[in-house]
């Protein structure tokens, strides 16, 4: 399979949904293409969810470091699951894919993985400006699911 025959679904690490991974897969199976699967994390979400709670009073600052720690693992965990069930499908169907997890600026990383894979469509959820930038910046086809 040629690197010119790619799909990528791309899904902020806070949203990681059924429908645009199934949307992908049926995709990639349909056309044999190759599948991309990126996970953008920003990479301050721990630090921002935290600085929220301290900045209401609600913990001691003991208490939101320890905070921050299980946010990041459970974070960690969920999208690991998620992404291995996608990965699970891709193997069941055939497909041959990718499985990314990157920390940083969503549109950045999609931009960049996209030009580095010669990703021929790439599948996002509604993410509003986000999703606007990415259709500027991306030569290839955008898929809004």
């Amino acid at each position: 399979m040629n690197e010119s025959n790619t799909i990528m679904v791309a899904f902020s690490a806070t949203s990681i949904h059924k429908e645009p991974a199934k949307r992908a897969l049926d995709m990639a199976q349909e056309k044999n293409a190759k599948l991309i699967v990126l996970s953008v994390r920003d990479k301050n979400i721990t630090e921002k969810v935290a600085k929220v709670t301290q900045n209401h009073g609600f913990l001691g600052k003991e208490i939101v470091k320890d905070l921050m720690k299980d946010i990041k693992k459970d974070r960690d965990e969920l999208i690991s699951e998620r992404l291995g069930r996608i990965g699970e499908e891709a193997e069941k169907r055939g497909i041959d894919y990718k499985t990314l997890q990157l920390k940083g600026d969503f549109v950045e990383n999609v931009v960049e993985v996209a030009g580095k894979h010669g990703v021929d469509t790439v599948l996002v959820e509604d993410m509003g400006r986000k999703t606007d930038r990415l259709k500027t910046k991306l030569e290839c086809e955008v898929v809004v699911v």
